[in-house]
């Protein structure tokens, strides 16, 4: 068994290739005609990542055929190499940095990317009314310590050949660190509102690790509601994920409202049971991100059922400040409670859904906005939207009652309006009490019933500082220079 044997490191990556800067590594691509199966009927098309630049990790890709196994060797002729690249010197055992898989979307005819796995244990997925966006994890490994991150890889990949007409394809994978070798099934199903990840996973330490974060996701959050953009900006958002959602384990639903810090942020919420969780891209209107190229308001929201018995755990949310929108500075991961040991293999089963806005199973009223308003003397005003037909008998003579709790933050006045647009907006006046982020819970609810879920805020007692994004600042500056006057 590997996790009985010492761990063995990668080999090497060429310098010439792991120093490529990212414009020099976008010389060397994937050539399309050269996927595997093209010239079949098969429905699915794989083709294969350079290593290179941050793609170090060593790859090993076999195709499952009639219970046969054939390891698919690297070639340079399935890529193209312009410009700079041509000079390089490519190992003709090199080996491949992931693998990306072309499919059909149910009713279509086009074959479109739709399942990618590159960068240690990293994958993403797409629904057809969606583009790719927050990432998904096999594994994480001491993740949100005060030390450096373990970051186990799927080291070798086993993809099944499929038969014609399948609407699903198995990948078989194993992951590989110095703490963990871990056994992988993955059944990936595309659909045009939904596309599905079912993942089993078996996990054998060679040590015990401080923390084991099971089916980890990484996102970036970077200005939006609570935190204007910075000037010379005109996208009022910009972001691949707004909010973690919980449902819990006595079927109530949580919303936690992504933001900065001006400091990396670790939140844990504790459970005995959970129906799931994730990272949701809520909303959905492109006049809030105005960005044709990025395309943020169709970026998959991504949620977590357990198929399996979990046992009680905590949910913890990361958020770190980040400089520009090319880092992903958001992730979020279960640590279960029983902890990771030699000799104990840990098993979880679930599935990994990409689909475009709200879970179709929260009927509840959402909270589809909320605004920050800092004040000289201190004080911070919130106003939260809520939204949801369960909303829709209360008048203004009787709203609906305001539920808050609040950490670090005294709540002075508190109140629920009627919008002209239908909702209904909890305005909260916060006094904070101690240095340090005010930390918000509401809800609404009539006399007897909880009527929305529950939203909640982290947030910083100075406004966080953003920057343009490098590209941007580039822009602005070539712009400056064509205007001034010669």
């Amino acid at each position: 068994m590997l996790a009985e044997k010492e761990f063995v490191p990668e080999p090497a990556v060429p310098d010439a290739l792991k120093n490529l800067t990212y414009d020099q590594f976008r010389y060397i691509g994937f050539r399309d005609g050269q996927e595997l199966w093209t010239q079949t009927v098969l429905p699915y098309r794989i083709g294969f990542y350079h290593k290179g630049f941050v793609h170090v990790d060593d790859v090993s890709i076999n195709v499952v055929s009639d219970k046969k196994t054939t390891s698919i060797p690297f070639s340079r002729d399935y890529f193209h190499y312009l410009n700079s690249a041509r000079d390089l010197e490519i190992p003709a055992d090199l080996g491949f940095a992931g693998f990306r898989v072309k499919g059909v979307f149910p009713g279509q005819k086009e074959l479109t990317e739709i399942f990618s796995f590159v960068g240690a244990s990293y994958f993403r997925a797409r629904a057809a009314k969606t583009v790719l966006g927050t990432s998904t994890r096999g594994l994480a490994i001491n993740c949100g310590l005060p030390k450096p991150e373990e970051f186990p890889i799927f080291r070798e990949y086993w993809i099944v050949e499929p038969q014609v007409g399948d609407g699903t394809l198995k990948v078989f994978a194993l992951l590989d660190s110095p703490s963990v070798a871990g056994a992988y099934e993955f059944l990936l199903t595309q659909g045009i509102e939904k596309t599905d990840i079912d993942l089993h996973q078996r996990l054998y330490f060679r040590q015990a690790p401080e923390k084991v974060g099971i089916a980890p996701m990484s996102s970036m959050w970077l200005w939006g509601d609570g935190l204007p953009g910075p000037k010379g900006d005109h996208r009022p958002e910009v972001h691949d994920a707004d909010g973690l959602q919980v449902q819990e384990g006595d079927g109530r639903w949580f919303w936690r409202a992504l933001g900065q810090q001006n400091y990396p942020s670790l939140i844990q919420l504790k459970y005995d049971g959970l129906k799931g969780f994730g990272l949701l891209q809520r909303d959905r209107h492109p006049n809030h991100y105005l960005d044709e190229e990025a395309h943020y308001d169709a970026r998959p929201s991504v949620w977590i059922q357990p198929q399996s018995h979990w046992g009680p755990g905590r949910i913890e949310l990361l958020e770190i400040p980040a400089p520009h929108e090319g880092i992903d500075n958001i992730a979020v991961w279960w640590v279960p409670e029983q902890p990771a040991s030699p000799g104990t293999p840990l098993e979880f089963s679930y599935r990994i859904s990409y689909f475009s806005g709200d879970c179709p199973e929260h009927l509840l009223a959402k909270a589809v906005a909320h605004r920050v308003e800092r004040e000289e003397s201190g004080k911070i005003r919130f106003e939260i939207d809520f939204n949801g037909p369960e909303l829709a008998g209360f008048s203004p003579q009787k709203p609906p009652i305001v539920h808050v709790t609040s950490i670090r933050g005294e709540v002075t006045s508190q109140k629920c309006e009627l919008q002209p647009s239908g909702c209904w907006t909890a305005i909260l006046d916060v006094q904070p009490t101690k240095e340090g982020p005010v930390e918000l819970r509401a809800f609404l609810a009539d006399e007897s019933h909880e009527l929305t879920e529950t939203w909640a805020y982290l947030c910083p007692l100075i406004s966080p500082k953003v920057s343009l994004p490098p590209w941007k600042m580039k822009q602005q500056h070539e712009l400056q220079e064509t205007e001034r006057p010669q």
